[in-house]
């Protein structure tokens, strides 16, 4: 009778001690709709959701209130120089794989030249682009690629997030925008911008979004989050279309 009392003397503890694991890590993410962005004070999107799946999938807990929404040049760069920062949604490449540790693949992505509908562009590879006025946000997926390929920073536009790249392309400031194509068709939609009159001139590249660590967070915990990923799309394949959310 004694053991048994101390079994159930226990109990909460053993019920919920997983969460006093929960990794001591920094989030930060960008305005990236429908994967993360701020909407009535909180940070919402489909990203933010596959992230809380993967964090009840390991019994940690996910405190929105920590993840930080800042511009993307200062999200990469804090992931880049904080030993404990993790970052999304990102765009996996060969060339990042070797800065961070990647947990993915979460989602589908392609990174295209996005410019006016009507417009005849006389674009048929990336050489071509040294005649427009491209917008870009720094070292967000679109400008790393043309910078990959050699596209000169005299065409290039920075500009803060996708919400201004969008923006100056119906202003006709800008000639095109490198950025993904699912993302820029809800950032016309919240720039009150109709999304079909726009369409992808040339496609970049076709990956995949996910998060992504800084080198000297735990890799045991960057492998947990792969193994809790790879469960999640396994056993919740509808968590993943963008269309669900």
């Amino acid at each position: 009778m004694y053991q048994l009392v101390r079994l159930l003397a226990l109990f909460p503890l053993l019920s919920f001690g997983a969460t006093y694991n929960t990794p001591d890590l920094d989030w930060v993410t960008e305005d990236y709709p429908p994967f993360n962005y701020h909407i009535n004070g909180e940070i919402e999107g489909l990203s933010i959701r596959i992230l809380d799946g993967i964090y009840r999938e390991l019994g940690w807990t996910l405190d929105k209130r920590d993840i930080m929404l800042v511009p993307w040049p200062r999200a990469y760069r804090m992931a880049m120089t904080s030993p404990k920062t993790c970052i999304f949604s990102i765009t996996y490449t060969q060339e990042r794989a070797k800065l961070f540790q990647f947990i993915g693949p979460s989602l589908d992505n392609q990174v295209a030249m996005i410019g006016h509908k009507e417009n005849d562009y006389d674009v048929s590879n990336l050489s071509d682009l040294k005649n427009y006025k491209i917008g870009v946000v720094k070292n967000d997926i679109g400008h790393q690629l043309l910078r990959q390929s050699g596209v000169n920073n005299d065409n290039l536009v920075f500009l803060a997030s996708g919400f201004e790249l969008v923006q100056m392309l119906k202003l006709k400031r800008i000639d095109l925008i490198a950025y993904g194509d699912i993302i820029a068709r809800f950032q016309f939609k919240r720039a009150g911008i109709d999304p079909s009159h726009y369409r992808v001139v040339l496609p970049l590249a076709r990956s995949y979004l996910g998060f992504a660590c800084n080198k000297q967070v735990n890799a045991q915990w960057v492998h947990n989050m792969n193994q809790a990923l790879r469960r999640l799309r396994r056993d919740s394949p509808s968590l993943f279309l963008p269309q669900s959310y």
